[in-house]
């Protein structure tokens, strides 16, 4: 028997979303056109700033929207991030996460398979998020944030 209905969890749970600074480092900050390409993946880089983080960094969660609001090099001022619920990233395919594996950041906007871990630093895991779905056509991943 056939379903009527697809299982699409993205969004879902989305709140709270924040309103964060964008890191103006070279390379670290989100545009419109990342957005727009799903490149959405931050780290908390400061206080109440987000940013792309390096390769390794833990995620915290999907840019949603930029504002219009630009420095002088073009960066938004603000942005805003959902730090909650399901969001679905685009994942480094050279470390494609599987389902119910964690992730964390690439340093480019996407997301990869946590890194193995002798042991849980202080202050908790070095990733957040775990994935519960991967659609390998698009490259991406439904990570519930927790």
């Amino acid at each position: 028997m056939s379903s009527q209905f697809i299982v699409d969890n993205q969004g879902v749970g989305m709140h709270p979303t924040l309103t964060m600074k964008v890191d103006t480092s070279t390379n670290k900050d989100f545009s419109q056109v990342d957005i727009d390409n799903n490149l959405t993946a931050c780290i908390i880089s400061d206080d109440n700033e987000v940013g792309m983080g390096t390769n390794g960094s833990k995620l915290f969660g999907k840019v949603v929207a930029v504002s219009s609001e630009v420095d002088g090099n073009g960066i938004p001022a603000t942005c805003t991030v959902q730090a909650g619920g399901v969001a679905r990233f685009k994942y480094n395919t050279g470390a494609a996460p599987s389902v119910n594996q964690m992730v964390e950041v690439d340093g480019a906007g996407k997301v990869r398979q946590a890194s193995a871990a002798a042991s849980i630093p202080a202050g908790g895991h070095v990733c957040r998020g775990q994935v519960i779905a991967k659609d390998t056509t698009n490259e991406t991943v439904d990570v519930w944030l927790g």
